[in-house]
């Protein structure tokens, strides 16, 4: 369904929000889709496919709202991209800003007098994933869908290595947020990282 996946069709799937939460999600939906623009995944797929794979996903698990949607669509934006932080927090809100950075692996460097990112510095990977399990339930939530699908998309185009590591990585960081967040997520990412080890 997703390669067939539109506007149009992505938002009649949202039967459960009212007209002011799908507002909200146009925003989002918008602002992922342009900050993301020129951006390509690793196999060469438009990269704003992944997002919004994630949003999905979280539609698809039953729980879900315009928030937490919102936190999915844009969940990239700030590592990969130059999107001033004043225009997330003008379309959404401080605390939405704050939860962009708490999934963000690189700390956006801002210009002081313009405002403007001019550089990133990569957090160190304990304290990145020790805030994202201190984090609000939607945080968490979105950065375990955000993991499933990287796991569900890894191609041959990733070297062994880097597999492996990403693998590692998830059984011994993702995987204790995920059993303290949600026993079907973490059964989900178990069944995900099996299905990645044999299929790679």
């Amino acid at each position: 369904m997703e390669s067939r996946m539109n506007r149009e069709r992505f938002f009649g799937l949202l039967t459960r929000l009212n007209a002011g939460g799908l507002v909200q999600v146009q925003g989002a939906y918008w602002l992922a889709k342009n900050a993301h623009r020129m951006q390509q995944r690793d196999g060469g797929e438009r990269y704003f496919e992944h997002p919004r794979r994630v949003a999905i996903a979280l539609v698809e698990s039953g729980d879900y709202d315009a928030d937490t949607l919102c936190l999915a669509l844009c969940h990239d934006v700030v590592e990969d991209s130059n999107t001033p932080a004043h225009v997330i927090v003008d379309l959404f809100d401080a605390a939405f800003w704050r939860d962009l950075a708490t999934l963000s692996k690189y700390v956006p460097l801002f210009d002081p007098v313009t405002g403007q990112i001019i550089g990133r510095v990569k957090k160190p990977l304990e304290e990145y994933f020790a805030a994202i399990a201190g984090a609000a339930l939607r945080v968490r939530r979105v950065k375990l869908f955000d993991r499933l699908d990287n796991l569900g998309t890894m191609k041959a185009e990733w070297p062994a290595p880097r597999r492996a590591a990403y693998l590692d990585e998830t059984r011994a960081r993702l995987l204790p947020i995920a059993v303290a967040t949600d026993a079907r997520l973490a059964t989900t990412l178990e069944a995900a990282m099996r299905n990645a080890e044999t299929s790679s």
